[in-house]
């Protein structure tokens, strides 16, 4: 049992791994505007990357998918591997 339960934490580990490795500059920055900028201003996500950890991104992240249902894990993965392992996200999102 214990080794099943293992097994199955070293897949999800590697499987969030891999998701944060696989996004690039143009699917970070339609899934931003897809979701993000439906509700809030460039700017605000912009002031975000500038105080908010990984943690804190997470966080929001989900309080966002409880306030719209077409944001699923699927979007919450993607947007915070962006907003937290993508060297040139703000290039993406502070515009100004």
């Amino acid at each position: 049992m214990r080794l099943i339960c293992l097994s199955f934490l070293f897949l999800l580990f590697s499987s969030t791994l891999l998701s944060a490795a696989e996004v690039n500059r143009e699917q970070c920055a339609s899934t931003i505007n897809m979701y993000c900028t439906l509700c809030h201003t460039t700017e605000r996500i912009c002031k975000g990357l500038a105080i908010n950890d990984s943690d804190a991104w997470e966080t929001i992240l989900k309080k966002m998918s409880e306030n719209d249902e077409d944001i699923d894990a699927g979007v919450r993965t993607v947007v915070h591997s962006c907003l937290t392992s993508l060297p040139s996200v703000t290039t993406i999102v502070c515009t100004h």
